[in-house]
């Protein structure tokens, strides 16, 4: 007689879609607070390159929130 091959495959984890929501609130929510201290202290500075890499890093908070829309559940 052939020996029973019915077994689970449960290792613990599942294959359910990620809730990324929490991760893309706290890397919205960091890159914003260094934005503002950045964009403060360049404008009290009278630093350009300050100012233009805040203004960068809001283009990277904008590039997450996209992603975060696209990824919204």
């Amino acid at each position: 007689m052939a020996p029973s091959l019915n077994h689970t495959h449960d290792h613990g984890h599942s294959h359910d879609p990620a809730d990324y929501n929490r991760a893309f609130a706290i890397g919205v929510a960091l890159n914003i607070t260094y934005i503002v201290v950045e964009a403060t202290y360049g404008f009290l500075a009278g630093s350009l390159a300050l100012l233009a890499d805040a203004g960068h890093n809001l283009s990277d908070v904008l590039g997450l929130l996209l992603a975060w829309g696209a990824n919204w559940n």
